[in-house]
């Protein structure tokens, strides 16, 4: 097939999460298809394009205007005027100006990317396209005739909804619950157009189902490459547990300052000798006034962490989507202590696969009983690997997208495509 992909960036290096999931799945949809990408080629990113055209075609730059016109006449102008001098314009962008476009970080609809691709659709014969992140469903003409897909990486308005009571700040719990309003309604609008959608989670399929009647959608979930990641003969360190994750990423931030105000005295009052250990880049300066917490900032590989772990901890209270640092740390064969929200979206037993807490106090009672009972750690430790292998190897997750591109080629109407 001839696969035409609208993107926010390259999918090589695979830095982060969303990253390793394109990298990934269209590395081996490269073996079998004609992939044409199309993305911003930003500041710093045109040595990766060699990368990318390792298993894409082509790579093709879409305009990268992000100017976002605030009104210059009417009452809303008048509006921003009176709060512009209390530096309010924050509240102004997320309450008006943002009317056809739904937040701040998405690549918003402009004419020049619009027609850029409704030209390459209409210059080659594309079997399907597939657009990459929610934000972008606009970009892609409900006048094309062509089988479209949409991925979703997260349900962005579930995202916002979360974020408006757990918010960092007051003023995020206030702004972000227009904000899930504003994507909601987006999503309706713009996902209606397409044939098929994708979901990294079960919770996001039926959420998008809701928003979206009529629209299939399917679950792919985030993977994890099982030959790189798999247990370690390294020296474990029995009283060192493990956070993996950006935390310049506001759940990230909420996650790591919640563990170590709520949850870690708790559990330094069985084993006054623990270690939490926040690896990746961004850390919060807050951290360090933690007794018993480092932070590495960032790091080529994070398996020499993982692997020295007794435990993997993942406290998020916001979020969407998979978190690939729980597939990673099954796959390497790690207990892992989560909340429900980290590891949703993955097929897991609690207390054979996985302890989950909700409360401070049901997680640090689960942190403390993995360090202190070496049979139970070793019970997870070897059946979230099997879980991994059997569920969640890339291998698999990519044959699965490929099938479900293919039904939808064949189900769409021949004298409807685009000539």
């Amino acid at each position: 097939m001839k696969i035409l992909v609208i993107a926010s960036q390259l999918p090589y290096p695979f830095d982060n999460g969303a990253l390793a999931r394109l990298y990934n799945l269209y590395s081996r949809l490269g073996q079998k298809h004609q992939i044409t990408w199309v993305c911003p080629i930003w500041d710093g990113t045109e040595g990766n394009i060699a990368g990318a055209e390792q298993f894409v075609e082509r790579v093709i730059p879409l305009p990268r205007s992000e100017e976002r016109p605030l009104p210059t006449r009417g009452w809303r102008y008048l509006l921003l005027r009176l709060v512009a001098p209390f530096h309010w314009e924050r509240l102004f962008v997320y309450c008006f100006g943002y009317v056809s476009s739904p937040g701040m970080y998405w690549m918003i609809q402009t004419e020049e990317r619009v027609n850029l691709i409704k030209r390459l659709a209409g210059e080659t014969k594309f079997d399907v396209i597939m657009c990459e992140f929610e934000g972008n469903a606009e970009l892609v003409s409900p006048d094309i005739r062509v089988p479209k897909a949409i991925m979703t990486h997260n349900v962005q308005s579930m995202l916002y909804k979360r974020r408006s009571v757990y918010g960092m700040t007051a003023e995020d719990r206030l702004f972000y619950w227009p904000e899930y309003w504003k994507v909601k309604a987006y999503e309706r609008k713009n996902y209606a157009q397409y044939n098929l959608g994708i979901a990294v989670s079960k919770e996001d399929r039926k959420t998008i189902q809701s928003h979206v009647p009529g629209l299939r959608v399917e679950n792919i979930p985030n993977g994890v490459d099982i030959d790189f990641y798999r247990p370690s003969d390294a020296a474990l360190e029995p009283k060192t547990i493990v956070y993996v994750g950006n935390y310049s990423y506001p759940p990230n931030e909420d996650a790591a300052l919640y563990f170590c105000d709520e949850i870690l005295p708790l559990i330094r009052a069985k084993i006054p000798d623990i270690k939490a250990v926040f690896v990746g880049k961004n850390p919060p300066a807050k951290l360090s006034e933690y007794a018993g917490v480092e932070t590495t900032d960032f790091v080529d590989d994070i398996r020499p962490h993982m692997a020295k772990a007794a435990a993997v901890f993942v406290s998020l209270r916001v979020g969407g989507g998979t978190r690939l640092k729980i597939l990673d740390a099954l796959a390497m064969g790690k207990a892992i202590v989560s909340t429900s929200l980290g590891a949703e979206g993955i097929d897991l037993r609690n207390g054979e696969d996985i302890l989950i807490g909700d409360t401070p106090e049901e997680f640090a009672g689960h942190v403390a009983a993995v360090i202190q009972s070496p049979d139970l750690r070793r019970k997870l430790e070897v059946n979230g690997r099997k879980v991994a292998e059997q569920k969640y190897d890339w291998d698999i997750l990519a044959t699965n997208l490929d099938r479900y591109l293919h039904e939808i080629v064949a189900a769409y109407p021949k004298q409807g495509r685009q000539e």
